[in-house]
């Protein structure tokens, strides 16, 4: 029996193994940013003497005493305020990257939303038609819509606006889709109940539907913040000007034709990554109850 149950775990054991490797391999680019993040660009030894730091090293010179970083300097937390000082705009692209995130987030959490919660529950001529047209545009590529897009935000004069970024991406046919599966496994009955007591489709769903349906309506926020929070394609196309640039922009400044400040660089990326995970870490529940809820009806 013992011989048997040890040859039941092998498959338990070498999947743990086979995952452990991934998360190192997964986490290893991290931890190399953060430790870039940390270093500074020159420092001074014991004796007074001025030493530059080379990131590339490898294998990297790690001696945790008396020199704690991985390449030989002391780490410091200066290269956070450094970033600050060294692109002045870096404060403003964060501001602009916080008002296009919280724009798409709220918009797609009203449109799709509800337009998922229309095509769940709503009877109306060639409803299955129109969406299977939706979900056909997702198929599309995105950069084939790039020009069009592009061409009429110039007509309207949005170019270098907080309109012209967030408007075409009020909402999205993923949004749409997710919140459709999860609208089909909604009780009816708390609709029924609802009708019975007078109230109308719009009160029902303000009132009964969207408190109840927070699980979703929470992870398609999420995705969406997320997104929109490294979003590249889409700001650098439509903003032209410095002073519109978002975060993920913004960082090719850290940059010039003969010298990339790999610390600076490495820490506003730490920088602008840690709302993401923390947020993640926040709602991850949020997540799994909406992919079970989408898993069980198609």
């Amino acid at each position: 029996m013992e011989k048997k149950s040890s040859k039941k775990n092998w498959p338990v054991i070498i999947s743990y193994i086979v995952l452990i490797a991934y998360a190192i391999a997964t986490l290893f680019p991290f931890t190399w940013a953060l430790l870039v993040s940390l270093t500074p660009i020159t420092y001074t030894d014991e004796n007074g003497n001025p030493h530059g730091v080379n990131i590339f090293d490898w294998p990297p010179n790690v001696k945790l005493f008396p020199r704690p970083s991985a390449f030989g300097a002391p780490l410091t937390f200066q290269n956070y305020k450094l970033i600050f000082e060294v692109v002045p705009l870096y404060g403003r692209w964060l501001l602009n990257t916080v008002i296009y995130a919280g724009l798409l987030t709220i918009g797609n959490f009203l449109l799709d939303a509800l337009g998922g919660y229309a095509f769940a529950r709503l009877k109306f001529p060639l409803k299955d038609m129109w969406f299977t047209l939706f979900l056909a545009t997702m198929m599309v590529p995105s950069q084939v819509t790039l020009i069009p897009q592009y061409n009429m935000l110039v007509n309207y004069g949005l170019i270098n606006t907080y309109t012209g970024m967030f408007l075409p991406k009020l909402t999205n046919i993923f949004g749409l889709f997710l919140m459709r599966q999860f609208f089909l496994n909604f009780p009816k009955e708390l609709e029924e109940a609802a009708r019975i007591d007078g109230s109308g489709i719009l009160r029902t769903y303000f009132t009964i539907v969207l408190p109840n349906a927070m699980p979703g309506v929470s992870a398609l926020a999420i995705y969406t913040f997320l997104g929109a929070w490294n979003d590249f394609q889409w700001p650098l196309i439509i903003a032209s000007r410095k002073e519109m640039y978002t975060l993920t922009v913004g960082l090719n400044f850290f940059k010039s034709s003969y010298y990339t400040y790999w610390q600076y660089m490495m820490a506003a990326s730490i920088f602008m990554t840690i709302p993401m995970i923390i947020i993640f870490l926040s709602f991850q529940k949020q997540f799994i109850e909406t992919g079970r809820a989408v898993a069980v009806k198609g």
